[in-house]
């Protein structure tokens, strides 16, 4: 029973967490989740390469689906409370540009 408080204690998104806090594993998982969508630009050189079309389609589909694996194995390797930290983060910055000042 101490152990699922514990774990319900240790998932809230209430914790406030640095990046120093989170170590390698949050740099490391932000570089994936990032870097993950520079295989998009790719699709347009596979299709124009001289491979068969099954392998084209094949190739087209996984660097189509790269950015949704990459966030998949972030979260995997970040862990919750490392990729809660990130989601607040960022949307708190994108809020934040997109109010417009009082008047």
């Amino acid at each position: 029973m101490a152990q699922a408080e514990h774990r319900k204690k240790s998932a809230t998104a209430d914790d406030v967490l640095t990046a120093e806090q989170l170590g390698w594993r949050f740099g490391l998982g932000t570089v994936l989740i990032v870097g993950s969508y520079a295989a998009w630009p790719l699709i347009p050189v596979v299709i124009a390469s001289d491979l068969a079309p099954s392998v084209k389609a094949a190739l087209s589909g996984l660097f189509g689906a790269t950015p949704f694996l990459g966030k998949i194995a972030a979260v995997a390797l970040m862990g919750r409370p490392a990729y809660q930290f990130l989601k607040k983060t960022v949307f708190q910055k994108l809020r934040g540009k997109s109010r417009a000042p009082a008047k």
